[in-house]
């Protein structure tokens, strides 16, 4: 069994968390736009998420499955 199913619900509760402060900074600063952030900075995290891609398919494992056919 592979951890990957772990690794995707660490990811999936920081980009919950991280979008729960998003909208809290939103609410209490009025000068915060994550609007303005993102259109500032779209091309890095394209070149992050490409970059993430390619340590997974580096990083991945082929799960060893034992031999089931009987030894002479």
């Amino acid at each position: 069994m592979t951890n990957h199913p772990r690794k995707g619900a660490l990811v999936a509760g920081l980009i919950l968390i991280a979008i729960g402060v998003i909208f809290y900074l939103e609410i209490w600063y009025e000068q915060f736009s994550i609007w303005r952030i993102v259109g500032r900075y779209w091309p890095v995290i394209l070149i992050l998420i490409g970059l993430t891609k390619i340590y997974g398919y580096f990083s991945w494992k082929e799960p060893v499955v034992p031999d089931s056919a009987p030894k002479e």
